[in-house]
């Protein structure tokens, strides 16, 4: 059986959407080359003179992150001057920013799985047995419990009306944000096999920007649910099912016209979010959230590429190579550069102005399975052993 076939599986954690994912998934994989050498991991790149240094200012253990055979990605989330961590164990912290000191601690009683979200005046994480719960920010203090049809394993999203969590069965819901009563449900259709996650709702001037694994993107009213359009931007191209996988995992990224949403084994497209008629479109493999600055977009796709193109025109303005099969997490700009972490331990920087590589920082803690969290000058990354870091650029 082709190895790099059952590493992708392993990798992407493939969840059920049908009965018997996983052997349809391994049967999948035995109609590929068997011949083919497993991929090489790329040696640690030569530096230049002077390189560009990271520097610690504070580090805070948030606990345990669960198995890796899970793929946990308890991302967590800066929210004015606080960031808000999770653990699988059900513990949540609010961190200063500034200090790394602990403002407060609670445990919800409950396993957790996803990304942590916060908005306005509330901190969301997801249950392992589905649902959201709403913290109090500034307390800790639980507000609601509300429960979804599957897990939810992306960062949910709130305007502070509603606040909306996509979960695993191609469904967005949408709850009360005082109360977590239930507001709305949209059902999109479902793929055989998708990877493990799931992209991020966007809320932006009362409308629901949703993507889902069937690469489609619809753009919801945020209180009514009445569809504003939807479309498919990819469709799946492969004689298997595996093939044919074209998850959405990156969360959309809007402009002030326009949403740019990227998919595996597919295409980064951008959309106009008035009409919904596709304005530009490059082949890409993204399984990672993207980052901005300056009118460039920057991702990591394929064996751990990374990429900038320009959201104007989709055009490549630089690509680098170098860090293949590196298990690299989602870029993050820090201030002319861009970071990306792998599992590894190493965080890599990048100029952003050409992709060169200029600096590197061994993080150690079994390497970065979630997603790095920037304010422009300091960098928060979440190792696997649960160790939250703040860094800077060195002066």
């Amino acid at each position: 059986m082709n190895k790099q076939c059952i590493k992708t599986i392993l990798q992407g954690g493939i969840k059920s959407i049908v009965a018997a994912s996983l052997v349809t998934a391994l049967t999948a994989c035995s109609l590929l080359n068997d011949t083919k050498k497993e991929d090489v991991v790329a040696p640690l790149k030569e530096l230049p003179s002077g390189a560009i240094s990271l520097t610690k200012q504070w580090s805070r253990s948030v606990g345990s992150q669960g198995d890796d055979a899970l793929l946990l990605a308890l991302t967590p989330a800066v929210n004015g001057g606080t960031i808000y961590a999770a653990n699988a164990d059900g513990g949540v912290l609010a961190i200063s920013r500034a200090s790394g000191d602990v403002r407060w601690k609670v445990n919800v009683d409950t396993s957790l799985v996803g990304a942590v979200g916060a908005g306005v005046d509330l901190v969301f994480v997801s249950p392992a047995n589905g649902g959201v719960i709403a913290l109090d920010a500034a307390s800790g203090t639980e507000r609601w419990r509300a429960q979804t049809s599957s897990q939810v394993l992306a960062a949910v999203a709130t305007d502070g009306d509603v606040v909306v969590a996509q979960s695993t069965d191609a469904r967005a819901q949408a709850f009360d944000a005082n109360t977590g009563r239930a507001r709305w449900s949209y059902k999109a259709s479902q793929a055989v096999l998708t990877l493990r996650g799931n992209s991020s709702p966007v809320i932006q001037s009362g409308s629901v920007f949703v993507a889902f694994d069937n690469g489609k993107i619809a753009v919801l009213n945020a209180s009514t649910v009445l569809m504003q359009w939807d479309r498919r931007f990819i469709a799946p191209d492969g004689r298997t099912e595996l093939e044919r996988i074209i998850d959405v995992q990156a969360d959309p990224v809007l402009t002030s016209t326009d949403v740019i949403v990227a998919s595996y084994q597919g295409a980064i497209v951008d959309i106009a979010q008035e009409s919904g008629q596709i304005k530009w479109e490059q082949k890409a493999s993204v399984v990672h959230s993207m980052a901005t600055a300056d009118d460039v977009i920057f991702l990591v796709e394929g064996k751990d590429t990374v990429r900038a193109l320009s959201m104007t025109t989709g055009n490549e303005i630089w690509k680098a190579d170098g860090l293949d099969n590196r298990g690299l997490s989602s870029p993050a700009v820090l201030g002319a550069y861009l970071a990306v972490a792998d599992k590894r331990g190493y965080i890599h920087l990048l100029k952003r102005a050409d992709g060169s590589y200029v600096g590197r920082y061994n993080i150690g803690g079994n390497g970065v399975r979630a997603d790095l969290q920037s304010d422009g000058d300091t960098l928060y990354a979440l190792t696997a052993s649960g160790k939250l870091y703040a860094l800077s650029i060195k002066s």
